[in-house]
């Protein structure tokens, strides 16, 4: 697996030029897509972990010939992860006490 960032850097390529090539997909496939300077937006916060909606999803794994698991884009539906929440918010309590304490420490200094 490999992320989406990782996927475009080992084509070499900047976000704009997988902006460009994304539209161009997009164009063939006559799929209509917000404009150049969302899109790179929308690639900076899909890099970040957001996942991106249809049909981007479709138009990504193209662009980077792998599929979405390939790119750690995981699409389960959030009925089928709900075991996994209280597991989450133990994790995202434990990173707020910390954050928290280093703001202490902080204020401290």
């Amino acid at each position: 697996m490999v992320s989406l960032r990782e996927a475009r850097r080992d084509k070499g390529w900047s976000q704009t030029a997988a902006v460009a090539r994304l539209r161009d997909l997009a164009d063939v496939g006559r799929v209509e897509v917000a404009s150049a300077a969302s899109l790179k937006t929308q690639l900076s916060r899909w890099e970040n972990g957001t996942v991106p909606e249809e049909p981007y999803r479709t138009l990504l794994a193209q662009l980077y010939e792998r599929d979405l698991g390939e790119l750690g884009i995981d699409v389960t539906p959030h009925w089928e992860r709900s075991h996994e929440i209280p597991d989450l918010l133990a994790e995202i309590r434990d990173e707020l006490r910390t954050i928290s304490g280093l703001l202490r420490e902080q204020r401290r200094d």
